[in-house]
């Protein structure tokens, strides 16, 4: 008789529940979050879809274990920087632009389904983004220029940060990516060059 400890039936609903997690990845970013479903994923991973739905009941839930540990990423980036208000200077500036750019880079995937999907944009899994999105703007607007005219110039560098990472070539050097688009972003912002 064939004895499984309790440890590694963790081990394997861990990684099947990673493999479902890489899987509905790569399809959301080739299909589109709608046009993924669950019959789809579960035969791509050789499952019926009973077995899917025991892991995961719904899309919903699957994005949101996407989403779940790139939210506590991003939250990172602002408790380091900004949990008691907005970074005194332009060095704090540059540095939420630093980490938010090494953020996004990792997650480039997935950051891409769900910036570029508009099937995935009013899913519950967003509500975090959404919230995150308005903190970190806070913390990159300059403090002594006009607020309408800074929330545009922060929405700008923004979408720059996400089209130099989601529409870099695959040969592009992704250290001549990271360092123009900080450049530009810089720039955008008003903020010096780091000497």
């Amino acid at each position: 008789m064939c004895r499984v400890s309790p440890l590694t039936a963790i081990d394997a609903g861990d990684t099947t529940r990673q493999r479902i997690l890489d899987v509905a990845l790569e399809l959301f970013s080739s299909h589109g979050f709608a046009a993924t479903s669950t019959r789809e994923l579960s035969e791509r991973l050789g499952f019926t879809k009973a077995a899917l739905y025991y892991h995961f009941h719904t899309k919903d839930e699957l994005l949101q274990a996407l989403v779940d540990p790139v939210m506590t990423e991003l939250n990172g980036v602002l408790d380091r920087h900004g949990a008691s208000g907005r970074p005194a200077d332009a060095a704090g500036r540059r540095a939420v632009l630093v980490d938010y750019l090494a953020v996004i880079s990792a997650h480039r995937r997935l950051i891409g389904v769900l910036v570029q999907d508009p099937s995935a944009a009013g899913r519950p899994a967003m509500e975090a983004g959404r919230q995150f999105y308005v903190r970190l703007a806070d913390l990159l607007a300059a403090p002594d220029r006009p607020v309408q005219a800074e929330q545009t110039r922060v929405r700008f560098v923004l979408g720059g940060l996400h089209a130099a990472v989601l529409f870099a070539d695959p040969g592009d050097d992704p250290d001549t990516v990271r360092a123009t688009a900080l450049a530009a972003g810089y720039a955008a912002l008003g903020l010096p060059e780091p000497s």
